[in-house]
């Protein structure tokens, strides 16, 4: 474990309470219907082209709760559209993408270009799914007090750096919906 970063160490000491809350809530490995409803409106209103969207479980791996995935017709081909679907899945490594860095922060992350922050730049998702931008907010379990999920867009093309703050807004006001929609869960559990 002493390759892992600061925020991956953080994450694996969290991992025993956050997996056994999300087995709790149903979440932890079964995607979820109203969560991806919740994904397809996230992505179609992101301003974000050809967007990804999800809600992201993370315990010991990430595990895409809802998952919205552009179509053959955003994409331009069925070919594009099925490369995409297979290279995404449900389930990803700790080691991919930018959640697992939301996660540990407690405000969004916001990244119109992934290329212009080194450390961010040289992600796998970069290459695997071709990922330019990126914002995303974290899910709190209240009544535990750790982050729980993720909601995150993803976009396949840089967005320019003055759509920063707009891309803030918008996650920020559809983390609140997500939050709403886990707090529901975690409400019907007592």
């Amino acid at each position: 474990m002493s390759d892992l970063t600061p925020t991956q160490r953080s994450l694996h000491a969290q991992t025993p309470h956050r997996l056994a809350r999300l087995h709790q809530l149903g979440l932890a490995d079964h995607p979820d219907e109203e969560f991806d409803r919740f994904t397809g409106a996230l992505a179609r209103g992101s301003g974000v082209p050809g967007a990804l969207a999800m809600v992201n479980a993370i315990s010991d791996r990430q595990f895409f709760t809802g998952l919205h995935l552009p179509s053959a017709d955003e994409l331009g081909s069925v070919a594009e559209a099925e490369a995409l679907a297979s290279a995404v899945g449900r389930v990803m490594p700790l080691e991919h993408g930018y959640c697992p860095e939301t996660m540990d922060r407690t405000k969004p992350l916001t990244l119109p270009d992934v290329c212009m922050k080194p450390d961010f730049a040289g992600n796998e998702v970069v290459d695997l799914v071709n990922i330019r931008t990126y914002m995303g907010i974290r899910l709190i379990d209240k009544e535990m007090g750790i982050p729980l999920m993720t909601i995150c867009v993803v976009g396949r093309e840089a967005r320019p750096m003055e759509d920063g703050r707009r891309m803030l807004a918008y996650i920020k006001e559809r983390g609140a919906q997500g939050q709403y929609l886990l707090d529901q869960r975690i409400t019907a559990l007592s």
